[in-house]
């Protein structure tokens, strides 16, 4: 059985054409001539921020004093990205890193990620397919899904290497020599003949008015001198002198400050502030004001000031679902377990026949996971400046074009007049993919005319009004015969559409209907395990709650399902849970690699000394094979410290391995922390939980040592940012199945009273 590849997109869809709106109703794609016109507007940039010099391409600016900008459109979240795609470019471009100056460009049609639309490698050099060209027009300027490698991997190391050749050109006409008569060094041009040298600065001007006739050749992997090599990140230094700006860091001239008060229930509107006169009392405060997203804000000279005023603030509200709870809401999620599904992904075989047989052990368990929070560590802000006709927004958000659109959308500013900076992001996670902070702050700067304002969501504000990942319940049969083969395997979910509801609010018109969201079934669908009969099929609850993709969305709770699962069969067989595994592998040899990988890196064929026990886990996820082995000591009495965790992955071609490792111990750390604490609650139609102190994180004296290793395959690039997520929790609640003989299966684990220190 080959390894199963991700669903080709290239087909024209119903709302593909609804996405591109007025483009396809004016014409401009409709017949040879709109297609041209695309064509065109796909190359066009600006250079806008890239400073002084002479752009090579839309990434590559060179200054005459050889100083090197080079315009990356990914979002910086601590992913390292500012690092990693210049590292593509510099490898090309055979230029020293430590000569490189990174700026987040404007939302411009050459720094779409098509990738992320359509999950297939893009090359803007060897040209575009039509829903490529389509996706850059629009232009859809997005970091997320783990695609900025994958998305830059041809983009970037092209547009180094044709501007090496266009510079390679201008020395050698220069020189009245062959361009084959030099190479690239160290950012110089170099002459065979006489080891002549030019700076690129001094070629710069004249490199950009070359056209290449071909296409030069990419370097191979066996002479990589950048990539796949640890590099400082470019910002590391920023970030330890402090000049680095994260959104909470900007500082325009004049600039107030807004703290905003969300509604008291899920769903509700605020109408009217009842106490206006004594809110503005507050010392420093400026004004009060509703918006049209219902909510309300203060807004002041400071924070403190603003804070102190929502405060104060007593309002009056539309209430919808002041009855909505936990309670209520699981209630009704077991009783659609019980209906018929909404959409059967996954159905080979007779499973029902498989499972009716006698003989062989009939396994069953059901899985519950609650709602999260983002939680990033920097609450959601943007500052906006609304003048003279003219917008300007600061934020820290994950898609460049969806702020423009929306600061455009409720400032009523033409998008060409709407300026868009892009900051650090203090903690992505999809959180920042939102545009609900980015509404509210501009309705609030429209108010405000002339005048910065930053606007603060407060951490209680933050959590309350989160976008979650949804609670979901999972539902398992299956038959194992006296051999250990899986005769029998039958899944079924219940869940919130992510992407429905995610996308409804972020590009409506791409919002995809709930029974056709292949997030729901991630990390449950195309497992790499033999099974003679399979069927996987969901249900869908309709609800108030805003979900939205949360670090490896689907594959968080459900690698949880499916792995704590693999390892009950693995019981009812009576083997070991690694062996079983990989008996279940033929015809998939890069899990089978990485498996062996993880269960060789922490000794799992060496029996562990007395009140040390082990758990394990594998999942694909955004394009990499991750496996991780969590190694447990028992304290007391359903009290575990979590000593080691050993991660292996396959994540293809890599760029930078201490970007690949960091991404790696974050991913899992922070699905440790999801399975040992976290957990949102309904209660009269609010969420309970409201700070760290009732939303608990892993903290240092719980953290394990991580190991990491990265295998060496020549492979496309997967996503490193995701990946490490989905296999930590049914790794340690494996783990804790093999101390104890206790199986939970329900998050988080300090909810069934284990304790960890």
């Amino acid at each position: 059985m080959a390894e199963k590849q991700g669903k080709k997109r290239n087909k024209w869809t119903r709302r593909a054409f609804i996405a591109t709106g007025g483009l396809l109703g004016t014409g401009l794609v409709v017949g040879v001539g709109g297609y041209a016109y695309v064509s065109r507007a796909v190359k066009k940039y600006t250079g806008s921020g890239m400073g002084d010099g002479s752009s090579l391409n839309a990434w590559i600016r060179i200054a005459p004093d050889n100083t090197i900008t080079m315009a990356i459109p990914r979002a910086e979240m601590g992913q390292g990205i500012y690092t990693s795609l210049p590292q593509m470019i510099a490898e090309e471009l055979e230029v020293e890193m430590t000569k490189i100056k990174v700026i987040h460009p404007q939302p411009e049609a050459p720094y779409s990620n098509t990738y992320l639309m359509t999950q297939e490698s893009s090359n803007a050099f060897k040209g575009l397919k039509l829903m490529e060209k389509i996706y850059s027009v629009m232009p859809v300027i997005a970091t997320g899904g783990s695609t900025s490698v994958a998305d830059g991997w041809y983009n970037m190391r092209y547009a180094g290497a044709t501007a090496r050749e266009m510079l390679i050109k201008a020395a050698a006409d220069q020189w009245g020599v062959s361009p084959s008569d030099c190479y690239a060094e160290n950012g110089q041009v170099i002459n065979r003949n006489n080891m002549e040298r030019l700076n690129y600065g001094d070629l710069a001007e004249a490199a950009s008015t070359i056209r290449l006739k071909d296409l030069p050749e990419l370097k191979k992997r066996s002479d990589f001198k950048v990539i796949g090599k640890s590099v400082q990140r470019l910002d590391i230094p920023p970030k330890v002198d402090g000049s680095a700006e994260f959104g909470l860091d900007v500082r325009p001239e004049g600039m107030l400050y807004a703290a905003v008060k969300h509604p008291g229930t899920i769903g509700g509107k605020i109408t009217k502030v009842t106490n206006e006169d004594e809110v503005l009392a507050v010392k420093g405060v400026k004004k009060v004001l509703i918006t049209e997203f219902g909510a309300a804000a203060v807004v002041a000279e400071n924070t403190w000031a603003a804070d102190t005023g929502t405060k104060y603030m007593e309002v009056e509200e539309d209430i919808l679902h002041g009855d909505l709870s936990t309670e209520g809401i699981m209630a009704e999620m077991r009783k659609i377990l019980d209906q018929e599904p909404i959409a059967t992904p996954e159905n080979k075989g007779d499973v029902d026949a498989a499972l009716a047989q006698e003989g062989g052990t009939l396994v069953e368990g059901t899985y519950e996971v609650p709602y999260l929070a983002h939680a990033t560590m920097e609450p959601m802000n943007c500052t906006v400046l609304v003048k003279d006709g003219k917008c300007e927004g600061w934020v820290g958000h994950q898609a460049t074009s969806i702020t423009q659109n929306l600061l455009s959308e409720v400032t009523g500013i033409p998008k060409k007049d709407t300026k868009v900076n892009i900051t650090y992001l203090g903690g992505g996670f999809g959180r920042r993919a939102e545009p609900d902070f980015v509404k509210i702050a501009a309705a609030v700067a429209r108010e405000m005319e002339g005048t910065p304002v930053q606007t603060v969501f407060t951490r209680e504000e933050d959590m309350r009004n989160d976008m979650y990942r949804p609670s979901a319940i999972c539902r398992f049969k299956a038959k194992v015969n006296p051999d250990g083969d899986i005769e029998a395997w039958d899944n079924k979910l219940v869940l919130q559409s992510v992407s429905n509801s995610a996308m409804s609010r972020i590009m409506p018109a791409m919002a995809v209907a709930p029974a056709k969201d292949q997030a729901t079934t991630e990390g449950v669908i195309h497992l790499p395990y033999e099974m003679k009969n399979m069927r996987v099929a969901f249900g869908d609850i309709s609800l108030p709650i805003q979900t939205g993709f949360w670090r490896s969305v689907g594959n968080s709770q459900n690698t949880f399902f499916s792995e704590s699962f693999m390892d009950e069969c693995a019981q009812a067989a009576g083997q070991d849970p690694y062996l079983f595994r990989k008996s279940k592998m033929k015809g998939f040899p890069r899990y089978e690699a990485v498996l062996d990988k993880v269960a060789e890196m922490s000794g799992w064929s060496t029996p562990r000394p007395e009140g040390k026990f082990r758990g394990i886990a594998i999942a694909k996820s955004f394009g990499s094979i991750v496996a991780e082995v969590a190694e447990i000591a028992k304290i007391g009495e359903k009290e575990f410290s979590i000593d080691n965790y050993y991660c292996a992955i396959d994540c293809g071609n890599y760029v930078n391995p201490d970007t690949v490792i960091a991404q790696v111990e974050g991913g899992m750390i922070f699905g440790l922390t999801a399975a040992l604490y976290g957990e949102i609650t309904w209660k009269d139609g609010a969420v309970v939980q409201s700070n760290f102190p009732n939303y608990e994180m892993v903290r240092m004296a719980v953290s394990p040592k991580v190991e990491v290793h990265i295998m060496e395959v020549d492979e496309a690039p997967g996503g490193v940012g995701e990946p490490g997520t989905p296999p930590a929790a049914p790794a340690i609640a494996n783990a804790l199945f093999a101390a104890t003989g206790e199986r939970v299966r329900s998050l988080p684990l300090t909810k069934a009273g284990y304790k960890f220190v």
